[in-house]
């Protein structure tokens, strides 16, 4: 079954948007940027909130995850729905967002602000593409889980996680 998940695992937009990502950021390197305070400020602090989504996924995927030895964190063998994943069902494509997000306001040119976008939509695409994946790989309790967590929307998922209704009834030990 690990076998048949590496090569049914859904790359395609993901492989596309971090080329959009990458002609982002060497083109943030080459344009002249703008010179926005506001914009620049929200880029800054749209970064530093990137990094409180992109790295914490790491360590739940292997330690909640069920991983098999070996394979990669992403391999997990059963829902994880605890620490971000209860806000939100993709973290760490909203912390590439909030990357891309904040490195278009810093730049503040239209060049890099067409790749941000266009990262955007394929972080997007693929994290709609890796729920069709992990819905078949995983069945109800994955549907279960689509039910109570919203898929990129942090504010929606934080207050459904304050009032409880991102938490899956666990059965007592």
């Amino acid at each position: 079954m690990a076998g048949e998940r590496e090569s049914e695992r859904p790359q395609a937009f993901d492989w596309l948007a971090m080329a959009a990502t990458l002609a982002l950021f060497v083109g943030d390197y080459f344009v002249e940027r703008g010179n926005d305070e506001v914009l620049s400020a929200l880029g800054a602090a749209a970064l530093i909130l990137a990094i409180v989504f992109i790295f914490p996924p790491f360590y739940l995927l292997r330690k909640h995850g069920r991983v098999e030895k070996g394979k990669p964190f992403f391999f997990t063998e059963t829902v994880v729905d605890r620490g971000l994943y209860a806000i939100v069902r993709h973290p760490q494509y909203l912390g590439y967002i909030l990357l891309v997000l904040g490195f278009s306001l810093r730049s503040q040119n239209l060049l890099t602000v067409a790749f941000g976008c266009a990262a955007i939509v394929l972080f997007y695409l693929q994290a709609v593409s890796e729920e069709r994946f992990c819905s078949r790989q995983l069945g109800e309790e994955y549907e279960a889980y689509l039910r109570r967590v919203p898929r990129l929307n942090f504010v929606l998922g934080l207050f459904r996680y304050l009032g409880g209704r991102t938490r899956p009834q666990r059965p007592a030990n």
